[in-house]
């Protein structure tokens, strides 16, 4: 086989793996900060897109932030145009790569000075501890990037005399969609965009292909992503495939628009950047590789809201499915997890609300709520199971504690459900006024907390319904008293009297239930968890 097939193959796999390693480096690094900082940060589509793009630029993969968009948007945390924004900007993010390979690979020529990175790097990566070991494996991975790209370069260099531009298709408008359609199929193969764009920066470079051509193939690696997105996203929840549908779109509107700049771009480059000078054609096919994902972006944006009718159309919201959000893929990222956790139990609880509301009213149909509580309770087990499957690393306390307070919540939902079993305590209160007027504060706080649990986003307000619990139980002894006294004289039976002692334990105990599930859930909310009180002592 030819040497200069073998360095060009050798080079590729060396680039992928190195981009393998300095993801996983740089992950390791940042922990779960990036996540947060993209739950905090993206209050719209604007704000999405900027910490998409900045987040991929970080982690040097557009898959880890698009992952994370479609967890957050699963679990409610964002929005579908919030999520998009993320997408976006990641599509845009992940040109940055194609700039690191021209500016470090090409221009400065790193190949020779990676070796050394890579020594430091794997040194720090064996001996150090924690953040700096993970800051020597993305070290390495970096330098192993700029390995494989110097080995291209030696590999296709080699292929001059073989291969040349004649070799590809010509730079027609027919030729050019071939060679976009061989750019989605180099993505397929490789599953990575930024691989595509390193062979064809390589290939510019040493005058394998031209820029017309290689600008046509980078179409096609845009392109290619989309099959990867979406491929992920089957069988996923419906936030899920929105987001990969969503980014389908989007990639294949951006690539006809790019398709039709292309010829405008080549004839500037030639008449007006290129003219008179020796331009640098590597920089030419990053510049184009930034500048349709960029106009791609300002040609959505205005329409974003008829986008996002047109994803929600195609994939409707689910029927009934509580447990729809824990998806299996969303286990590896430990806060997103959480929070999808998190919302499916305020799902549950809100719910619960609403048939609570009911047995307060005495409305009961008592077959229904059987069946009801048994659907809660088959999802509260599921939440249960999943959350034992999130993994989190001792030395993040934040999303340790998130992951404590959900789990709380858990407990106290529970217990919730198996006091609103026990609804027949609350026929001792009909005839009882002080009884059914607390039945009646009960049931005023209780709507009102699910009206609040309706703004996904609102801060809730817990302290009515602590006040409520503790009036409750600091007066139990004189409750008892009065009880046990206005019912001697008006000669109540005795069963009588026990049931209206038990119906006040179970308002004390449904009270506190309530209190602290809405405590519990809110402090595991991952946005707005700065200033908040420190979970409290009492679980």
């Amino acid at each position: 086989m030819d040497s200069g097939i073998i360095n060009s193959v050798g080079g590729l796999g060396l680039f992928l793996l190195g981009m393998v390693i300095l993801t996983r480096g740089l992950k390791e690094l940042a922990g779960d900060t990036i996540r947060r900082m993209i739950a905090k940060f993206t209050k719209s589509l604007v704000t999405g897109i900027t910490t998409g793009a900045i987040v991929t630029a970080v982690l040097q993969s557009s898959s880890a932030t698009t992952v994370t968009a479609v967890g957050f948007a699963g679990a409610g945390l964002l929005t579908l145009s919030q999520s998009l924004g993320i997408v976006l900007g990641a599509n845009l993010g992940t040109t940055i790569t194609g700039w690191i390979v021209a500016l470090f690979g090409f221009k400065f020529k790193l190949g020779l000075v990676a070796f050394p990175l890579i020594l430091v790097g794997v040194i720090l990566n064996l001996f150090a501890r924690k953040r700096i070991a993970a800051a020597g494996f993305a070290l390495a991975g970096f330098g192993l990037i700029f390995v494989g790209i110097d080995s291209l370069q030696i590999g296709m260099s080699g292929l001059t005399d073989s291969v040349t531009p004649k070799s590809f298709p010509p730079d027609t408008w027919m030729g050019r969609l071939l060679l976009v359609f061989i750019g989605v199929g180099i993505t397929l193969v490789t599953q990575s965009s930024s691989a595509g764009v390193a062979m064809a920066l390589t290939a510019v470079s040493t005058g394998t292909i031209s820029l017309p051509q290689a600008s046509a193939m980078v179409i096609g690696f845009d392109v290619g992503t989309t099959f990867t997105a979406l491929m992920a996203t089957l069988g996923g929840s419906v936030a899920a495939r929105r987001t990969g549908l969503a980014h389908v779109f989007y990639n294949v509107v951006t690539a006809i628009v790019a398709y039709f700049l292309l010829p405008v771009y080549i004839w500037v480059w030639n008449h007006y950047i290129n003219s008179g000078s020796n331009a640098s054609p590597e920089f030419a096919l990053v510049a184009f590789h930034s500048l349709f994902n960029f106009v791609g972006i300002l040609f959505l944006i205005p329409f974003i809201g008829q986008f996002s009718r047109l994803i929600t159309r195609i994939i409707p919201q689910a029927v009934n499915d509580q447990t729809e959000r824990l998806e299996e893929s969303l286990i590896q990222n430990p806060n997103v997890a959480i929070e999808a956790s998190r919302s499916t139990l305020a799902d549950v609880f809100q719910s619960i609300l609403q048939l609570l509301r009911t047995i307060l009213s005495f409305e009961v149909d008592r077959t229904q709520i059987s069946q009801e509580l048994e659907r809660y309770r088959d999802t509260l087990e599921t939440t249960s199971l999943y959350m034992r499957r999130i993994n989190i690393s001792e030395s993040d306390r934040e999303t340790l504690r998130c992951y404590q307070e959900v789990l709380l919540a858990l407990d106290h939902i529970q217990r919730l459900t198996r006091r609103c079993i026990e609804r027949e305590r609350l026929d001792a209160t009909r005839n009882v006024k002080k009884l059914s007027d607390i039945v009646d504060q009960l049931a005023c706080l209780v709507t009102q907390t699910q009206q609040s649990f309706e703004i996904r986003s609102a801060m809730l307000e817990e302290q009515s319904l602590e006040q409520f619990w503790l009036e409750l139980d600091q007066n139990q002894k004189v409750t008892r008293r009065q009880l046990t006294a206005s019912t001697t004289k008006a000669g109540v039976e005795y069963e009588a009297l026990l049931g209206q002692l038990d119906a006040y334990r179970w308002l004390i105990r449904v009270s506190y239930h309530l209190w602290r599930v809405v405590h519990h859930l809110q402090s595991a909310r991952i946005i707005s968890n700065e200033g908040k009180q420190k979970s409290q002592n009492s679980n």
